[in-house]
């Protein structure tokens, strides 16, 4: 029975990483509609885990939902993303902070095997990297309403990193992976960093703003 449970519990969380993956990345569309049935004959999976997975996704601003009516990957609206960085802005660097001064042999193990992955393979998105160094970082701090405030938003500022061709650039192959070098080696200069790129995010949010203005 343990491990019957254990099997439920993996195939829930595959279900949702496919998903976000796929709204990060923008297999499914801002403002598209999510079916069951569409999606459990993609995923051949049960409707639980379908229902489950966009039940998680709702509260990280990447789904909205309708009860009896339709499920949708949530719009990109400037605004919402602009307030989001905000947020990051006041949390990141304490959540950073802390991750640097915790950080494990096999955080670091880990944290260079990923960013190893951006060295060698030219078709990996720096940017799903960036996301999977802070991945790493987060789980790693005791803090854990600290982690939890970061993560009901700062999805939705790297959906606009992977979706806004203007704001990928930011994240360019040699910032990620020094990125990824300060934090694997606990260099407090990688704060610094992840602040960098908030303000750039930020700029190009303000430059977007004064354009429809």
């Amino acid at each position: 029975m343990p491990a019957l449970t254990a099997d439920r519990r993996l195939l829930r969380n595959d279900v949702f990483e496919v998903l976000l993956t796929r709204i990060l990345n923008g297999g499914f569309v801002p403002g598209e509609r999510l079916k069951d049935a569409e999606l459990t004959a993609w995923l051949r999976v049960s409707r639980t885990p379908i229902r489950e997975a966009l039940s998680r996704l709702v509260p990280l601003g990447l789904v909205t939902t309708a009860p009896n009516r339709f499920t949708r990957v949530a719009p990109m609206i400037d605004e919402e993303i602009a307030g989001a960085v905000l947020v990051l802005q006041k949390l990141y660097p304490d959540a950073l902070a802390e991750a640097l001064r915790l950080r494990t042999e096999g955080d670091e193990l880990e944290l260079r095997l990923v960013a190893g992955r951006l060295e060698r393979d030219g078709g990996v998105s720096p940017i799903e990297i960036f996301q999977r160094v802070l991945l790493i970082a987060l789980a790693s701090i005791d803090n854990q309403v600290l982690a939890e405030a970061i993560e009901t938003v700062h999805l939705r500022v790297l959906r606009y990193l992977y979706l806004t061709p203007s704001a990928a650039s930011i994240l360019d192959r040699e910032r990620v992976l020094d990125f990824a070098e300060a934090v694997a080696s606990g260099d407090s200069v990688a704060i610094g960093m992840l602040e960098s790129v908030l303000a750039d995010v930020a700029a190009i949010l303000d430059r977007t703003a004064a354009v429809i203005d």
